[in-house]
């Protein structure tokens, strides 16, 4: 099986909400501070996209995305769920979005860029810290935005987000300097569960995007496109 993927920019969303469903219409109107509100739309709008193109439904607004109780998304068409996990993530005009079958999956984009040496001791474990000291100065904003990237991808596999303690989640990779459109291996457990996740990241421009799922047979689907 396969994680599918999709990347999107915000002048793809469409004007207007003929493309939204009655709940989702109503979801926005509590979204009262207009960056939240274009940050929700252009995620919605590639959650959508990719749920179309699992499903084969074309009509966008036969398909909607709720986020649950907890605050993950869930995909439906013609208000039946759609059996597959969901992840949405967006920065700076950029959204992307995975979804599986039989597996739990988590993404999320970040941008490469300075970060203090506070946020890593706050947030990283010992060895993510060491690994971290190691890398050679030109690829370290990247290193330190790819295991922040993966963590948050984790906690979405368990659908707690930045609820949780960051450290109970520990990230390894092997070469943080890789170039290419390839999507690389990561390394990622959960403790105290001592639950061993799947990862891969790829880097673009001033972005890496990770994804994290709880099943180690999965394999990332090889399309490479934005829509």
């Amino acid at each position: 099986m396969t994680i599918e993927w999709l990347m999107t920019r915000a002048p793809s969303v469409p004007e207007g909400d003929a493309w939204l469903g009655p709940d989702e219409r109503q979801a926005q109107t509590r979204l009262k501070i207009e960056k939240r509100r274009s940050e929700w739309r252009l995620g919605r709008f590639a959650a959508k996209q990719l749920v179309s193109r699992v499903t084969n439904v074309d009509e966008l607004d036969r398909i909607q995305v709720i986020a649950a109780e907890d605050g993950a998304p869930e995909a439906f068409v013609d208000g039946e769920a759609v059996p597959v996990s969901l992840s949405i993530t967006h920065r700076d005009g950029v959204a992307a979005c995975v979804c599986t079958k039989g597996a739990r999956v988590g993404c999320d984009l970040e941008a490469v860029e300075p970060r203090t040496q506070r946020f890593i001791n706050d947030f990283f474990t010992d060895r993510e810290r060491d690994a971290v000291a190691r890398t050679r100065a030109t690829v370290h904003d990247r290193h330190v935005a790819l295991v922040w990237s993966a963590k948050e991808s984790a906690l979405k596999v368990l659908r707690v987000g930045l609820r949780r303690d960051t450290r109970s989640v520990e990230v390894e990779i092997d070469d943080p300097a890789v170039e290419g459109p390839d999507w690389q291996p990561l390394a990622v457990v959960v403790r105290p569960e001592n639950l061993t996740c799947s990862g891969w990241w790829r880097a673009g421009g001033d972005f890496v995007l990770t994804l994290v799922s709880d099943d180690p047979h999965l394999r990332v689907a090889g399309h490479d496109e934005e829509r």
